[in-house]
C-alpha cells in the first residue's frame, strides 16, 4: 500500500505499526472480545482495523462477507487510457468488446481538453456503454462548472470528485446548476461525511472503500445510511489488493449492482494467493466455494518486513508488503481462461 491523497490518512508505516502494537494484544482472546478490542480504533484508523477486522468477520461465517450460494458475477468499471481520437475509438471498442459497461475517464488536468475527450469518448460509445468521468480532486468551482456545461449530459453517469475532500460549498453550488449528475469519493470517509452528502443533497453518487469503513460490516452499514439519503453507492479501490478487492466484491453482490472500480488487483504484476481471482466479460467471477488462501513463497518474496506473534493455542503471522504493479495499461487484461 502507499499513502495516496484521499484514500486514507494513514500512512503505511502508522498502518504496520497499528499491526505490530495491537496484534498481539488479541491472540488467545475470545473472537467476541478480540472484535471488540480491534473494533474500538476503527473511527480513527479505519484502514489499520480493516484487516482484523474482516479477517474475524470471515472466522465468524458474517453473511456480510460469506461466499454467495450460487457463482455471482460482479461487474467493472473499464478505464480508458487514451488522450487521442483514434486511440480513444480503438480502445472504446476494445473496452466495450470485452464486456464493460461503464467506461471512465480520468478528467481534472485542462478542461478544455477533458471536455474535448469526453465528447470524443461520448461519439464512440454511441450509447452502448456509460462514461463515468473522474476529476480526482482537480478543479475549482468556474473550471468544474465550465466543464459540465461544454459536454453533453447524456450517457455521462457522473462526475466524480471534482474538487478537494472538504470543499462542501463548492459542491453545493455546482450541484445547482450542473447538467451532470455529480459524486463524491475522496471526501467519503466516515458516516458523518455520508450524513453531510445526504443532507447537503450535492451530489447524487458516494463511493465507499472497505478500508476507509473499518469492516465489512462497517461498509454495509454506510452502504444503507447512503442509500436512506437517496444517495446511489458505487464501491471499490483502485489501490488495493486482491483481498480488499474480493471483500468489496462480496459486499457488492449483496447489495450494489453497479460497476465497481474493486480494479486494484488487476494492476499488480502478479497474484499473493494460491489461487488467485478471476475476471470475464469485465467482472469479477466470484465462485460459491471460493477461499482466499496466500501463497506463501510469494508473501516471503515481496514481504519487506515480517511480525510473528502467538500463544500456546493459536498464533498469526503478519507481513507488510510492497507489491509491483503493471502499468496502468495493463490493467485490464486479467481474463479467465476459457
Amino acid at each position: 500500500m502507499a499513502a495516496i491523497q484521499g484514500y486514507f490518512w494513514e500512512t503505511p508505516e502508522e498502518v504496520w505499526r497499528f499491526a505490530r502494537e495491537q496484534g498481539p494484544k488479541i491472540v488467545g482472546r475470545p473472537l467476541p472480545q478480540a472484535h471488540r478490542y480491534i473494533a474500538g480504533f476503527t473511527k480513527s484508523q479505519p484502514c489499520a482495523t480493516t484487516p482484523f477486522l474482516t479477517a474475524m468477520e470471515v472466522l465468524s461465517k458474517n453473511p456480510i462477507l460469506t461466499p454467495p450460494s450460487e457463482k455471482q458475477f460482479i461487474p467493472l468499471v473499464g478505464t480508458l487510457q487514451a488522450t487521442e481520437r483514434a486511440d480513444i475509438e480503438k480502445e472504446v471498442e476494445e473496452l466495450i468488446a470485452q464486456g464493460y459497461g461503464v467506461i471512465k475517464i480520468k478528467v481534472g488536468f485542462h478542461v478544455e481538453k477533458d471536455a474535448a475527450k469526453a465528447r470524443i469518448a461520448q461519439e464512440a460509445v454511441q450509447e452502448r456503454a456509460l462514461i463515468r468521468l473522474d476529476a480526482n480532486l482537480g478543479y475549482t468551482l468556474p473550471q468544474a462548472q465550465k466543464l459540465v456545461q461544454n459536454i453533453n449530459p447524456r450517457g455521462i453517469e457522473f462526475l466524480e470528485q471534482p474538487f478537494k475532500e472538504n470543499e462542501w460549498e463548492a459542491m453545493v453550488d455546482l450541484a445547482r446548476t450542473s447538467p451532470v449528475p455529480l459524486g463524491l469519493d475522496e471526501s467519503i470517509y466516515a458516516m458523518e461525511a455520508v450524513e453531510k452528502a445526504g443532507w447537503l443533497q450535492c451530489a447524487r453518487f458516494v463511493k465507499f472503500k472497505i478500508m476507509k469503513m473499518g469492516s465489512g460490516e462497517g461498509l454495509a452499514r454506510a452502504i444503507e445510511a447512503a442509500q436512506k439519503y437517496g444517495l446511489k453507492v458505487i464501491l471499490g479501490n483502485g489501490a488495493a489488493g486482491e483481498i480488499s478487492c474480493y471483500h468489496e466484491s462480496l459486499v457488492a453482490g449483496k447489495m450494489i449492482s453497479r460497476a465497481g472500480e474493486m480494479n486494484g488487483f488487476l494492476k499488480q504484476k502478479e497474484s499473493i494467493l494460491a489461487e488467485g481471482l478471476e475476471t470475464q466479460g469485465g467482472k469479477i467471477i466470484v465462485e460459491p466455494g471460493f477461499s482466499l488462501k496466500l501463497d506463501r513463497q510469494k508473501i516471503d518474496r515481496f514481504a519487506i518486513d515480517r511480525l510473528s506473534f502467538g500463544c500456546k493455542t493459536r498464533s498469526c503471522i503478519a507481513g507488510f508488503l510492497r507489491l509491483p504493479k503493471m502499468p496502468p495499461a495493463h490493467a485490464q487484461t486479467r481474463q479467465r481462461r476459457m
